[in-house]
Parts: structure tokens; C-alpha cells; sequence
């Protein structure tokens, strides 16, 4: 019974990260690609993985599996150091890279249980398998490169419409999401059969716990898992669905022929820089990078040493558990170190964003406060204009009226004197100044000064864009700009309407307008 609960703690420790940061990479790139959306790839991509899972449980093992045959176990609660270290080692590479190499921390874990007690792989095996973890990820970069500048020169000959080539891409991506899914369940298969065969052998019982092991490590971080997903979906594969299918296609080409298992998210990033330098265009920043080749470094070797020392410990070994653990932690605190030394200088650059942020909103305020203070200046000034349109109508109503009582007066006087030649002379004098006063000429004066003084910026770019204009043209301007009609402007400017007519005629030549081009749109333009 203990047996299998240490067996049952090992692989969930193992496999949970892997579940939460490492798998949600080819979820994500496959969600990216379009073809996630499909139904036949929500479908068959789980059962791929599945069926993958219980194949190899149930097969003999090969030399793709060789650290699992070569481990001689002594007792089974020795499993859970592997499981602890894996992830002790995948939690602090984590706070360095958003792609921790759990596998790599696992196959280390696994070493140092192998050392711990002189069985597990040479170093001619280990060797093998530090010499493909360097040499993968450059493979995937070059051929996610290749790819990539292949595929752009074939579409760029074909000259088919950017619909049909979308629709072909899509199609390839499916192609390419289902060999990424069985690429990268059979690379990975060591890390969810090992300690399951290494515990039972191989078949039903093996294959039972595998999958339901995985099944349960998946809902256990499913929440974070997708969160992980999406931001690889829409923000580290937010550019063209050629790049997208390119990641893919290498990805899967280097885990389907790898003999070590390798970490989802050392490759995406290693493809996404080989696609950069093709495209000249950085999908990826440098620091991202360099913070996933240090997470792959230390993994390995942290996973290693913490097993190794927790086997120590079990068998009371205490100077060189200190020995391990010392180094450890001394690798430990330089990483911690380097993430608070990044956590600080984020924190220095956030603080730095906020106060250029205040200084600016300080500045548009200070701005803002400026145009309130010229708008409460125009303001003021159109109100003493209207003020004082107000204190001239009064004085021109009061004119007026002393006007009308004074030809009353007039008018009653002349009207008592008998007929003859004073009389006659009387009203010729009455009929003249009503004449006169028919004129308006000072109140018209005084409305087109107004006028002036109202539309400035509209007369000052009418006399620079047409200085031959007369005065009377720009009065007749300023009144069909204000939508008076050809009879207003008549009686306004003291003429018949056909003369009004006649001046808008010569009005429109001198702006130089067509017949189908309307004058009075025209000048509300300028």
C-alpha cells in the first residue's frame, strides 16, 4: 500500500509543473496556430496523448528509456527524493524563467538518485543526453528558421490571394498541432512511465497509473495551466500564422527524433529566436532568452543535487548531504539574488513609469488649465460683445424714437399751415430726411463693423487668399457666409434685387467657381 502512495507522490510532483508551464506551450501554439479552434483537434489530440501514454507503458523498454532500465530501486519510498527534487528544482527555475526545463530537472533528479546509490546511467549516457540538450534547441531555431523562409518564398511565387493562402495555412496547422501533440507525448513518456515501470514493470497496472497520474496532475493545474496557454496564444504568438506554423513544424521534428526528453518551452523559445533572425524583426526579447538558457542550466543540476542529498539524508550520511546541500543553497541564493536584483530593478522602472506618468498628467493639467483660461478669456470678451450689442440696440431704439417724435411733431405743424409754397417746401424737407433715414448708412456702418470684429479669422483668410475683392464683395461675402438671402441683402445694402443678383454673379467669378459649385458652401469653407 505505501508503495504505491510513494509511487503516486513521485509522479505528481514530477508532472505537475510540467502540466502547469511546460505543456500549456504546446496548447498554446497549437490554440495560436487557428486549428485549436477545430473540433477534430480538441478531440484527437487528448487521445493522441492518451493512447501515446499507455503505448509506451505497455512496451519494452528501448534505449529512448535507458535512465528507467538501468535504475535498480531499493525501496520504494526512495522514489519520493525524485519527485521533491523535481520539483524544488522546476519551483526556483521558475522564478527565473516563465519556461522551466522540468524534464531536465527530472532526468537530473533521477541521476542523483543513481548516484546516490552507484547504479543509474555512466556518464557516457549522461553525457549523451547533455550533449542533445545543447544541440536541440539550436537544431529547432535553425529549422524553424528554414522553415519559415521556405514557406514565405513558396507563397511569395504562388500569387494566390491572401485568403486562399490563410486557408492553406490553417489546413497545414492542423497537420502540424497533431504532430506536435504525438512529438511531444512520446518524448516526454519518460517522465510520466519511469518510476511506474521502474516500480510494477510494464503493462496494465504500469499503464493505469501513468494515465490516470496524468489526468489527475492536469485537473490539478488546470486553472493556472490555461492562463499560462492564452498568454503564450495571444501575446508570444501574436504575429503572422507562418511564424506560428514554423514554431510548430520544428518543434515537432526535434522532439519526434530526440532520445532525451526535452522541455516544450526551451524549444519555443529557441524557434521563435531562429525566426527573429530571419525576419529581422525580434518575436522575442533578449532577456526572455537569456533567463530560459539559465533556468535549463541550473535545473539539471539542482534537481541532481537535492535528490542526491535528500538519498543522503535517508541513509544518514550527514557530511555529504552538508557538502550538496551547501552548494545548493549557495545556487539557490544566487538565484534568488538575481530575481530580487530583477524584482527591484522592475520596481525602480515602475516607479520611474509612474512618475513620468504623474509628470505628464501634470503637464496636460497645467495645459488644460491654460486653454480653461483663454476660453474663459474669449468668453468674456464675445459677452462684452453681446453686452454691448445690447447697450446699441437700446441707444438705437432710443434714436429711433426721438426720430419718429420729432417728424411727428414736424409733420402736425406743416399740416396747419395753408397751401401754398411754405407748405410744399415743408414737406419736401420732411421727405428728404426720410429719405435720408431710409439710407441706414450709420447703423449699416455700425452692423458691418460688428461683422468685423465677429468673423475676423473669415475675412482675414478671404483677404489673403483673394485680395482683389472689393469692399462690397466681402460685405456681400460676410452676408451669404451669415444666410441672409439675395432680397435681405437687397434691402441690407440698399439695392434692388436684381443688382444683388448681378453681384453674386460677379462674386462667384472672382472666386473662380464653377455653375454646379455652391457660392454659399464655398464661402462657409474658407
Amino acid at each position: 500500500m505505501w508503495s504505491f502512495v510513494y509511487v503516486v507522490l513521485t509522479v505528481l510532483l514530477s508532472v505537475l509543473f510540467l502540466s502547469m508551464r511546460d505543456i500549456p506551450v504546446v496548447s498554446g501554439s497549437i490554440l495560436a496556430s487557428g486549428s485549436g479552434e477545430k473540433l477534430y483537434i480538441k478531440i484527437l489530440c487528448p487521445l493522441i496523448f492518451c493512447a501515446i501514454l499507455l503505448y509506451c507503458s505497455f512496451k519494452a523498454p528501448t534505449s529512448r528509456f535507458a535512465i528507467a532500465d538501468t535504475l535498480a530501486l531499493p525501496k520504494s519510498q526512495l522514489l519520493l527524493p525524485v519527485g521533491i527534487a523535481t520539483l524544488a528544482s522546476a519551483a526556483l527555475a521558475g522564478r527565473i524563467s516563465r519556461f522551466p526545463a522540468v524534464q531536465l530537472a527530472f532526468v537530473g533528479a533521477l541521476i542523483g538518485l543513481g548516484r546516490a546509490y552507484d547504479t543509474g546511467p555512466g556518464w557516457d549516457v549522461s553525457s549523451a543526453y547533455l550533449i542533445t540538450w545543447i544541440v536541440a534547441p539550436l537544431l529547432c531555431g535553425a529549422l524553424a528558421a528554414g522553415i519559415y523562409k521556405l514557406y514565405a518564398s513558396i507563397a511569395g511565387h504562388l500569387n494566390t490571394n491572401l485568403i486562399k493562402q490563410e486557408s492553406f495555412t490553417l489546413r497545414l496547422s492542423g497537420i502540424a498541432s497533431l504532430l506536435l501533440a504525438a512529438a511531444y507525448s512520446f518524448n516526454n513518456a519518460l517522465v510520466f512511465n519511469s518510476i511506474p515501470v521502474a516500480e510494477y514493470g510494464y503493462g496494465l497496472m504500469a499503464a493505469g497509473i501513468t494515465l490516470g497520474l496524468a489526468v489527475i496532475a492536469s485537473l490539478l493545474v488546470i486553472r493556472p495551466a490555461g492562463v499560462v496557454r492564452d498568454n503564450i496564444a495571444d501575446t508570444d504568438l501574436d504575429i503572422n500564422s507562418e511564424s506560428t506554423l514554423s514554431t510548430m513544424l520544428a518543434m515537432s521534428i526535434v522532439l519526434g527524433f530526440s532520445a532525451a526528453p526535452l522541455p516544450a518551452g526551451l524549444l519555443f523559445v529557441a524557434a521563435l529566436t531562429g525566426i527573429s533572425l530571419v525576419r529581422r524583426r525580434a518575436l522575442i526579447d533578449g532577456e526572455s532568452i537569456v533567463k530560459c538558457i539559465f533556468a535549463s542550466l541550473i535545473s539539471p543540476l539542482l534537481g541532481a543535487m537535492v535528490c542526491y542529498s535528500l538519498c543522503r539524508i535517508i541513509d544518514g550520511d550527514i557530511v555529504n548531504t552538508l557538502i550538496v546541500l551547501g552548494i545548493a543553497s549557495l545556487v539557490a541564493a544566487v538565484v534568488l539574488y538575481l530575481q530580487w536584483q530583477s524584482r527591484n530593478s522592475l520596481r525602480k522602472q515602475i516607479i520611474s513609469n509612474r512618475e513620468q506618468q504623474l509628470y505628464n498628467a501634470r503637464k496636460s493639467l497645467s495645459a488644460l488649465e491654460v486653454k480653461s483660461e483663454m476660453t474663459e478669456k474669449d468668453l468674456l470678451g464675445k459677452l462684452e460683445i453681446k453686452r454691448k450689442e445690447l447697450v446699441d440696440f437700446a441707444v438705437g431704439v432710443s434714436d429711433q424714437k426721438r426720430f419718429m417724435e420729432k417728424f411727428y411733431e414736424d409733420l402736425k405743424s406743416i399740416r396747419a399751415l395753408p397751401d401754398g409754397p411754405d407748405k410744399n417746401a415743408g414737406l419736401d424737407r420732411l421727405l428728404a430726411t426720410m429719405r435720408e433715414r431710409m439710407y441706414f448708412s450709420r447703423e449699416m456702418n455700425d452692423f458691418y463693423a460688428r461683422t468685423e470684429v465677429l468673423h475676423k479669422d473669415f475675412n482675414m483668410r478671404l483677404s489673403e487668399a483673394y485680395p482683389n475683392l472689393t469692399e462690397n464683395e466681402r460685405k456681400l461675402a460676410n452676408l451669404l457666409r451669415q444666410g441672409f438671402s439675395s432680397k435681405y441683402i437687397a434691402s441690407l445694402m440698399n439695392i434692388t434685387p436684381k443688382s444683388a443678383e448681378i453681384n453674386r454673379y460677379r462674386l462667384r467669378a472672382k472666386l473662380g467657381l464653377k455653375r454646379s459649385d455652391n457660392l454659399v458652401q464655398f464661402i462657409k469653407s474658407i
